[in-house]
């Protein structure tokens, strides 16, 4: 409904001064069925609302967003919108994706600089037929001080991979170790576009040559990655009795969990995985073989020296 208050004025010159001409008190419109989002409201304005926030804290999220334009203005504002602005926001303070992959290679280039003998490699794909320009496949790096370190901790390196969760769904590929006092270590980390036989290859190779460094005795722990699985048969560096190659427990449980979906066995899993004991864990065996034959199967195709 067209709301019928009104209001008038007219600027006079000779007297200096704004002139009421014309003025209706009376107002016709219903105010809650007017729309909760202000009109002015656009991205850029929203954005400019978030530089602060998102500054502080990269991560900011969007319910955060629609209650921070709540507080300041008293309106609601769409979900969409939300996103949108936090997005603008946070290319206005760190730059956009793009920009960033652009110069990932000057940070890893400064990080060389003032960081002494840092450990920097990479390698290309072929060329972006669009663009001209390279793209790039595999990037590996290992601070110094962490290469040093590790020749004071003990005979036993981790590795695994996560998921980058932004634009870019790449994986970094993370070696870590142990000191005696069972603080972690990060020895190598690498970007890669994929988990796969090739990118562990790599990765180990970069590893093994900047870090290990001819180091014997190793014990490396991982999870059942078929990647990680192959590399290590064909790598000398990790095959007995050079080295030797373990399946990380934790890993192996999880798994184990997410096809039988059973706390007592996953706890009789555990046990068994943890017992030195060839009785003993025989004994835990067929106690998960007369719960489930299934679960006991599942374990028993899992190589028992790893």
């Amino acid at each position: 409904m067209w709301c019928r208050w009104e209001l008038r004025g007219i600027f006079k010159q000779k007297m200096g001064r704004w002139t009421i001409t014309k003025y209706e008190r009376d107002y016709t419109c219903i105010l809650n069925q007017m729309p909760l989002e202000h009109g002015n409201l656009d991205r850029v304005y929203v954005a400019s609302l978030l530089l602060g926030q998102v500054k502080c804290n990269p991560s900011y999220e969007i319910k955060h967003v629609i209650q921070t334009v709540k507080d300041h203005t008293g309106y609601d504002i769409p979900y969409q919108k939300a996103l949108y602005s936090l997005k603008m926001a946070r290319e206005m303070v760190y730059g956009t994706w793009e920009n960033s992959v652009q110069n990932l290679l000057k940070y890893l280039g400064a990080l060389q600089k003032y960081n002494s003998r840092t450990i920097v490699e990479w390698q290309n794909k072929a060329r972006d037929t669009s663009t001209g320009g390279y793209v790039i496949g595999y990037i590996f790096w290992a601070f110094k001080p962490c290469i040093e370190g590790f020749q004071h901790c003990r005979n036993l390196i981790s590795v695994d991979g996560t998921h980058l969760y932004r634009k870019y769904k790449h994986k970094m590929l993370i070696a870590a170790a142990k000191d005696e006092n069972q603080q972690v270590l990060p020895l190598a980390f690498a970007i890669v576009d994929e988990e796969s036989h090739l990118s562990w290859k790599w990765f180990f190779r970069q590893l093994s040559r900047h870090t290990i460094r001819g180091r014997r005795g190793i014990c490396l722990i991982s999870d059942r990655h078929a990647g990680i699985t192959r590399v290590v048969r064909e790598y000398p560096d990790f095959v007995s009795p050079n080295d030797m190659h373990r399946y990380c427990l934790r890993h192996v449980c999880s798994n184990f969990n997410s096809k039988h979906k059973n706390v007592v066995l996953k706890d009789l899993c555990w046990k068994a995985g943890s017992e030195y004991q060839i009785r003993k864990f025989n004994r835990i065996m067929d106690e998960i073989k007369s719960q489930s034959l299934e679960a006991f199967q599942w374990l028993d195709r899992i190589d028992k020296e790893k």
